[in-house]
């Protein structure tokens, strides 16, 4: 093989693994510009009509302690969502956990989810998913970026 057709052949290779490989999961921003108490009244419902159960719908309000102070946030989190996707290596299914944060001071929402399976009655978490999972984890995420923007929030 001469040169170019070996690097043609690796490049091709490399695009093949990044394509079917596991893909990493990082947390959300967004911002609002609107009362976070309104926001927080159209994500609850929307979160709940995705399936997940909201742990905490009337007690929001947190306050942390942040390297500039204090910050005080809403803060949702949902149960443990039984995905529909099985662990390759032990069978498990997979869950899927959401955690947002609207910050009030800031006008920034912040969305972790937590991936992870049940094995022997602990969650083992876990931060890359297979492509078809992530569509699942991050379609809560992307539908709240769409509610910001068609609401006008």
């Amino acid at each position: 093989m001469n040169r170019n057709q070996r690097l043609t052949v690796m490049a091709l290779t490399i695009f093949l693994c990044s394509c079917s490989s596991n893909k990493i999961i990082f947390p959300t921003q967004l911002e609002y510009l609107t009362n976070s108490q309104q926001v927080l009244n159209e994500f609850i419902p929307y979160i709940q009509s995705h399936g997940y159960t909201v742990l905490n719908p009337i007690d929001t309000r947190m306050t942390t302690r942040s390297t500039s102070g204090f910050v005080t946030s809403e803060y949702l989190e949902t149960d443990w969502l039984a995905s529909g996707v099985y662990h390759d290596n032990s069978g498990k299914e997979y869950v899927v956990k959401q955690q947002v944060w609207i910050l009030l001071d800031t006008g920034l929402i912040t969305i972790k989810s937590l991936v992870g399976y049940v094995n022997e009655g602990e969650i083992i978490t876990i931060d890359s998913v297979p492509p078809n999972l992530h569509k699942f984890v991050t379609a809560l995420p992307e539908g709240l970026r769409n509610l910001i923007s068609s609401k006008s929030l």
